[in-house]
């Protein structure tokens, strides 16, 4: 795979920032993160490589908690990278969470199309050697998993775009990238209860946003088709 930087292949870790530290992730970037995307959407290597550290945990921490199988998953997420390599100069992004937004959905269709390929139902057992592993990469209550639950991972992208900005660093940071509390509210120079506070908050509104857009949807429906829920 000569597109993008070899992956890593370390012991899975117990927490996700000490993950990130393993495979390169730093903050802050050396680079305002909007210069790397229009660098690596000209296929500047450099660039392409920063965004595979940054977000290569992110997409594992995802993957490994579809497959439940670290070989496949660890294949799964060198595909997603390709996939974005291919595809970059496409995506309407313009920030970082919406640039993860997008690349999470690559990964979603990419869990998909494994499914499709083997034919099997995602629930794979793992054997006792890699359970407690992957256990500790896609953990319950993961706020990356509960983000991405809905059906809809469209409709989930379009209530993020209309968070405010703290939410939506505050998102960023703590559901996708994973960071832990106290190095959150380093990063946006706030106490940490602020940041809770800001999750608290980004997560209502979400949720709202996307009762709201359910609702609407069945209404539509009803006029449609006349018939109600």
């Amino acid at each position: 795979m000569g597109d993008f930087p070899q992956q890593p292949q370390p012991s899975l870790p117990d927490r996700y920032s000490t993950y990130a530290e393993r495979v390169g992730m730093t903050w802050p970037p050396a680079t305002p993160f909007e210069q790397v995307l229009i660098r690596a959407r000209g296929n500047d290597q450099p660039a392409i490589g920063m965004l595979y550290r940054r977000f290569q945990s992110a997409i594992f921490r995802y993957i490994i908690s579809r497959v439940a199988d670290i070989p496949s998953a660890e294949d799964i997420t060198s595909e997603t990278f390709v996939a974005m390599i291919r595809g970059i100069g496409s995506t309407r992004a313009t920030d970082e969470l919406g640039f993860a937004a997008w690349l999470l959905g690559i990964a979603r269709n990419q869990v998909l199309a494994h499914y499709r390929r083997t034919k099997s139902h995602p629930q794979v057992e793992l054997t006792n050697k890699h359970n407690d592993e992957a256990q500790s990469v896609a953990e319950e209550g993961d706020p990356l998993l509960v983000l991405m639950a809905r059906e809809s991972w469209t409709e989930t992208v379009a209530a993020l775009n209309q968070l405010p900005p703290d939410q939506r660093s505050v998102i960023l940071y703590r559901c996708v990238l994973g960071y832990p509390l106290d190095e959150v509210a380093k990063f946006m120079s706030k106490k940490p209860g602020t940041i809770s506070a800001l999750q608290f908050r980004a997560h209502l509104s979400l949720a709202r946003r996307l009762d709201a857009r359910a609702r609407a949807c069945g209404q539509e429906q009803q006029q449609t088709y006349g018939y109600s829920r």
